[in-house]
């Protein structure tokens, strides 16, 4: 015998699956949207329909419709014959791109290794999962955190601590995500300790950083273009506070004081200024490089009047006119 619920098709539901809600949806046109519904509801029914039912049900162009049809299929969603279409599972379509089935027997002892590792991959993923989608991660995801793993080489315990500093930013996009781990790749981070060290850096940087923009009364916080220069002080430079506050000392008055404190430590660094000693002895000996520059040019002004040369009939005149002076003649 065979059992059946009876319910009007009016009163009963259309599954859409959330892979396409999450990933998929937000990349297509609305007009393709509307007709991949409705294609998902007449598929349910085993319904026929011609695209000029489509367009007039939709409420749409003849033509709106058939650029639907070529999206979708594009997109992998539907496959279209001269009489049928048959809409794909896309449920299946992503879940294969993450896993693919073999046994452990099947595997050489390098593929048995690379499997642990992958075992551990996943743990970690099921975890990011659990933690910050409450288990309902969309399966771009999966994606995107695999391929961060081969790219950035970031072992289980950063790739947690990446989605938890962007969660904590309340920016849990792929996006941001991505962003930021490519930020910690540059700087050479792929295990804890290294990010651990980073994060200090970063924190340090930040409170110099305050410190900086109070002295220079900016009434803000630094922009990225500053803390990119305030950067290069600390980490490549190598210069701590005392020393950033000499040359801050010399911006007094400049417009743009970040890049001309730049410049000046950018200089020091060059001449191989170390430390606060270095930097007295280098400040007090381009001082009396001044001064004696100043002394020469004052000489050098002073020897510059032209003192005229007489020959002897000048003299002799000179001398004629004194004892003329003399007599009264």
């Amino acid at each position: 015998m065979q059992f059946e619920l009876v319910k009007d098709i009016l009163l009963s539901d259309t599954l859409v699956p959330d892979v396409f809600l999450s990933d998929i949806m937000p990349r297509l046109a609305p007009e393709a949207v509307k007709v991949y519904l409705y294609c998902l509801f007449l598929s349910k029914y085993r319904k026929e329909a011609r695209p000029e039912d489509l367009a007039a049900k939709l409420d749409m162009s003849l033509d709106s419709v058939n650029a639907a049809f070529i999206i979708l299929e594009q997109e992998e969603l539907i496959i279209r014959t001269r009489d049928m279409v048959s809409l794909t599972d896309i449920k299946e379509k992503a879940l294969s791109r993450f896993y693919r089935k073999k046994t452990t027997s099947d595997l050489e002892p390098e593929d048995q290794q690379k499997n642990q590792a992958n075992i551990k991959r996943n743990q970690c993923i099921d975890s990011i999962n659990k933690m910050f989608f409450q288990g309902l991660m969309a399966p771009g995801w999966y994606a995107a955190i695999d391929n961060w793993f081969t790219t950035f080489r970031f072992d289980e315990d950063v790739m947690v601590s990446l989605f938890k500093y962007c969660y904590d930013n309340n920016a849990l996009n792929i996006k941001y995500v991505e962003k930021v781990a490519v930020t910690w790749a540059n700087h050479g981070i792929t295990n804890h300790w290294e990010l651990e060290k980073y994060m200090e850096a970063c924190e340090r940087t930040k409170e110099i950083g305050k410190t900086i923009a109070k002295a220079l009364r900016l009434g803000k916080k630094l922009t990225a273009y500053e803390e990119k220069y305030l950067e290069i002080w600390l980490n490549e430079y190598g210069y701590d506070m005392p020393i950033i506050e000499e040359a801050l000392k010399l911006t007094v008055g400049k417009s743009t004081p970040f890049k001309y404190a730049h410049n000046i430590l950018t200089n020091w660094n060059k001449e191989g200024i170390r430390n606060m000693e270095q930097l007295k002895a280098y400040l007090e000996a381009s001082a009396e490089k001044r001064k004696g520059a100043a002394r020469k040019d004052k000489v050098a002004h002073r020897n510059n009047f032209q003192q005229h040369e007489y020959d002897d009939d000048f003299y002799d005149n000179l001398e004629k006119l004194s004892i003329i002076g003399k007599d009264g003649n």
